[in-house]
């Protein structure tokens, strides 16, 4: 790959494995190289952050001395579609970008513990001119990234670019089967320009043996739902690695499928204030989740650590209530339409790296949805 620094500082590594790495550098991007030395000295602490979290979450511990094992930094608020069931059909958002230096910085203070890094948020992330950068940035880091997109914008150039800066795990959001229920529901979109953007993706995966994790999703929705069988056939192709049939978490009238809205407040607490991932808005202003973006704020990574936020009065008290099971001070929890995992996969989703956890969860609501296995909790 052209362009790629050179290689980096090993740190602690030993001298073998550095020559071991050295010599098989031919055909490989120096780049990759890089993130894996830097991978196989950080995993120690990392797989130890993530330990602390769970030993947190199991022993109800509200302040933790574990960082949160993701986070979404909204790289842009920016969409270029209209989408019916987004939150952006009912509520104003700032029309801003992430600056490049504040994304560096935030990386920079957690990379010791992050593993998993979503640099998207309430707009299209390929609308950022940095996407790709900020990308680049987090995998030196030795994290890994995953995003989602609409894949409208996903053009030749785009797609050599996104391949080059090392993104681990992409969903191409693409909710239906048909021209007509796809594009009621990306609005601005067109059913077929969109899908050859996506099959020229494929191909570049496939000729260049990349291993980017491909998830191609359907949110499910009223005038959708019937898609499914089709929806496979449409996708059942080489170079996607999964289906997802995802859950409606926004449940407007008229969208929705009916009476399939989550009743009653969860049973145990919610995960994402342990393991996250914490929502960063494109200015630094940090949410305990992305479903809490109405509700007011925890702090500002631009006059904060990242430690100080996770453990800031907002969040602890947040945690305690969860604990208590007391959410009457939170009707963003309350109403909150969020998967709720059973223990076990709670258990597992604290236990295994955050990229295994991301491939494992379309296989697990199959399981859920058509085997009627335990995966979330039972209402």
């Amino acid at each position: 790959m052209r362009g790629h620094p050179s290689f980096a500082k090993e740190g602690n590594i030993p001298a073998f494995k550095i020559a071991h790495y050295r010599d098989f550098l031919d055909g490989r991007s120096r780049l990759h190289v890089r993130v894996h030395l830097r991978r196989l000295e950080g995993m120690s602490g990392k797989f130890r952050n993530r330990l602390s979290i769970a030993a947190s979450y199991f022993r109800h511990k509200a302040l933790l001395s574990g960082g949160p094992i993701e986070i979404s930094l909204e790289s842009t608020a920016k969409c270029n579609l209209y989408c019916p069931m987004c939150p952006r059909s009912f509520y104003t958002f700032d029309n801003e970008n992430m600056d490049l230096d504040v994304y560096r910085r935030i990386i920079q203070d957690c990379k010791d513990y992050v593993e998993f890094v979503w640099p998207y948020g309430i707009g299209e992330p390929m609308i950022h001119p940095s996407i790709f950068e900020m990308i680049r940035i987090t995998r030196e880091a030795g994290i890994r990234t995953g995003m989602s997109t609409n894949a409208t914008l996903l053009d030749d150039r785009r797609a050599d670019m996104l391949f080059d800066c090392g993104l681990d795990y992409v969903i191409f959001a693409f909710d239906g089967a048909t021209k007509v229920t796809y594009e009621k529901y990306r609005d601005g979109a067109t059913f077929e320009k969109t899908r050859e953007n996506i099959l020229n993706f494929l191909n570049k995966k496939l000729e260049r043996k990349s291993p980017v994790y491909v998830v191609l999703q359907m949110v499910l929705l009223k005038e959708n739902a019937h898609e499914t069988d089709l929806y496979k056939k449409l996708w059942s192709i080489p170079g996607v690695d999964e289906i997802r049939f995802k859950r409606d978490e926004t449940q407007i009238d008229g969208l929705k499928i009916p009476d399939n809205e989550l009743k009653g407040q969860r049973r145990n607490p919610c995960h994402y204030l342990w393991r996250g991932p914490l929502y960063v808005r494109y200015d630094g202003v940090a949410y305990p989740c992305c479903y809490m973006w109405k509700e007011p704020p925890i702090g500002d990574l631009k006059k904060q650590s990242m430690m100080e936020i996770w453990n800031s009065e907002g969040m602890v008290n947040l945690r305690k209530a969860h604990l208590k099971g007391d959410l009457s001070q939170y009707p963003a929890c309350q109403t909150c339409q969020a998967a709720r995992p059973s223990l076990m996969s709670l258990y597992g989703s604290l236990m295994l790296d955050s990229l295994t956890v991301r491939k494992a969860v379309p296989a697990l609501e199959k399981l859920a949805r058509f085997y009627n296995i335990g995966v979330f909790e039972k209402g």
